[in-house]
C-alpha cells in the first residue's frame, strides 16, 4: 500500500490473525466484502471527503463526527449496532512535539471500520508486522483494541521520551547544581505534559462508557481488552501526574537557588554598605562648609548641625519600625 499518496488504505482481516491490503479501488461498494474491513481515510485529501459523502449507509451524525475539525475532545457514541469513537494520539511525523496530539476518528459496525484522520496518527509498521506473522486481529473487535492499543503505545512512549528530559534536567539541577537554562526547559515539559493530560482524561471517560454500554457485536474478549486499555489509560494519566510532580519539585528546586543567589547577593551589599557608610558620613560631616548656612557663624553651629542630624536620623528610625520596615 502507498499510503503517502493514496486517500485511502486498508485491510481485509481473514480471520486467522492475517490481512490482505485493501484495494481502494474496490471500495465504492464495502458490501461486496464478506470479511471484515477496514477503511482507512486521509481528510487531508478531497476524495477523502467526497467518499464519505457519496456513502448512503452513513447517516449525517456518522459523517460529521468523522470529518468535524471542531470536535476538540475525545468522546464515543454508541447507535444501535454501530458505534463512533474519537481517540486522541500523538502525530508519529518525524520531528512531531510530543504533545501535538491529533484526532484519530473510528466508526465500525461488525464487518466494517472506518476511520480518518489529518495528520499521520498509526503505525502502520506495527500493523503490517503483526498481519505478515498472522497474529494480528482476527475480527472487528480484535480489530479495534489493536488500533486502541497501537495509539496508546505512542502516547507512552511520548510519556517515556518526556521522562528521560526530567530525569537529565534533575540530574543537572540536584545533583550537579547546574542550574543554568533547566527553568525554561521545565516549563516547556511541565506544558506538554499538561496538555497530554488534559485529553488523555477524555479518553478514559470515552473508554469507560464503551465498556459500560458497549454493542451487541462485542465479545467477551472485547470487553477484558477494553478494560486492560482502560487500566492503561489510568496508568499513564498516573504517570504524568508523577512528571508534573517531578517537573514542580525541580522548578521549586530552582526557585530556592535563584533566592539563595540573591540573599548572597544583597548580603555582600549590605556589607560593603555598612563599611563604608561612616565612612561616608564622616567625610560628609567634616566636609561641610559652615559660612553662609544658617548657624554657620555662631559658636556652637557644627554641634547643633550634628544635634539635628541626629534627631532626624531618631525620627526615620522611628518611622520605620512603626511601618514595621525594621
Amino acid at each position: 500500500m502507498v499510503r503517502k499518496k493514496s486517500f485511502a488504505s486498508g485491510y481485509i482481516l481473514d480471520g486467522h490473525g492475517g490481512a490482505e491490503p485493501l484495494d481502494i479501488k474496490k471500495i465504492d461498494d464495502l458490501s461486496d466484502f464478506k470479511r471484515p474491513v477496514w477503511v482507512h481515510l486521509n481528510l487531508s485529501d478531497p476524495r477523502a471527503l467526497r467518499w464519505l459523502e457519496k456513502r448512503d449507509d452513513l447517516s449525517l451524525w456518522v459523517r460529521e463526527n468523522l470529518t468535524n475539525p471542531n470536535i476538540s475532545e475525545p468522546h464515543i457514541r454508541i447507535r444501535q449496532d454501530s458505534l463512533l469513537l474519537v481517540l486522541r494520539t500523538v502525530n508519529i511525523m518525524p520531528g512531531a512535539e510530543p504533545d501535538d496530539l491529533v484526532f484519530l476518528r473510528l466508526y465500525a459496525t461488525d464487518k466494517i471500520l472506518i476511520s480518518t484522520r489529518l495528520h499521520p496518527a498509526i503505525n502502520f509498521e506495527e500493523m503490517d508486522e503483526l498481519f505478515a506473522d498472522k497474529d494480528g486481529p482476527k475480527d472487528m473487535n480484535g480489530l479495534i483494541l489493536s488500533i486502541l492499543e497501537n495509539t496508546l503505545d505512542g502516547v507512552s512512549d511520548s510519556i517515556v521520551g518526556i521522562e528521560n528530559q526530567v530525569d537529565e534536567l534533575e540530574e543537572k539541577i540536584i545533583v550537579n547544581n547546574i542550574p543554568q537554562n533547566t527553568y525554561q526547559q521545565l516549563s516547556e515539559l511541565l506544558r506538554q505534559v499538561i496538555v497530554i493530560r488534559r485529553f488523555m482524561a477524555p479518553e478514559r471517560e470515552a473508554i469507560g462508557n464503551l465498556i459500560r454500554h458497549g454493542s451487541v457485536w462485542f465479545t467477551a474478549d472485547m470487553d477484558r481488552g477494553l478494560r486492560d486499555n482502560f487500566d492503561w489509560i489510568q496508568r499513564i494519566i498516573e504517570d504524568i501526574d508523577l512528571l508534573e510532580k517531578r517537573i514542580r519539585v525541580n522548578q521549586d528546586a530552582l526557585k530556592n537557588m535563584d533566592d539563595k543567589k540573591v540573599q548572597r547577593n544583597m548580603y555582600m551589599l549590605s556589607v560593603i554598605a555598612g563599611i563604608f557608610l561612616p565612612l561616608s558620613f564622616l567625610a560628609s560631616v567634616f566636609g561641610m562648609n559652615l559660612e553662609g548656612i544658617p548657624l554657620g557663624g555662631h559658636r556652637y553651629g557644627f554641634l547643633m548641625i550634628s544635634l539635628l542630624m541626629v534627631f532626624i536620623g531618631c525620627i526615620v528610625l522611628f518611622v520605620f519600625k512603626k511601618l514595621k520596615w525594621i
